[in-house]
């Protein structure tokens, strides 16, 4: 039990099963975190802004949006470019003041465990943009 996030091309067919196995040489399009709290703080955050009528109420909405919403969060320019700058500040403007199940009290190591990873993922968003592509994130907790 906790979070799961991950992102990947929309429209793109993704078996788990498969993804999950030693018999994967398709990450470079999937990008998997688990308890990541300070990306899902930043994550929920441009849901909410992307979908400011969705009615959360009843969903933990303090925790913000879980993967049993309707939409994920798109990649939009300014949502990488804000992500370009929460990662060169460790997502210090981020921080998960509730949220155990997210990994909330291991935040910081979080941070440095996936900050390699984050860097990958916004160029993959920055290339995807450029090519017309969208890009979208997902989580559930």
């Amino acid at each position: 039990m906790g979070l799961d996030q991950h992102a990947h091309l929309r429209g793109e067919q993704i078996d788990w099963q498969k993804y999950y196995s030693d018999d994967n040489d398709d990450q470079e399009n999937i990008f998997v975190w688990r308890k990541h709290a300070r990306l899902q703080q930043f994550m929920a955050k441009k849901w909410a802004e992307q979908n400011p009528a969705e009615n959360i109420e009843g969903h933990l909405a303090h925790l913000g949006f879980n993967g049993d919403q309707e939409a994920p969060c798109y990649m939009t320019e300014e949502v990488v470019k804000d992500l370009a700058e929460a990662i060169s500040n460790d997502f210090k403007d981020y921080e998960a003041t509730d949220g155990f199940f997210w990994g909330q009290q291991f935040q910081e190591e979080s941070v440095k465990e996936y900050k390699e990873q984050d860097i990958k993922f916004l160029k993959f968003c920055e290339q995807a943009i450029n090519e017309k592509k969208v890009v979208e994130y997902w989580c559930s907790w």
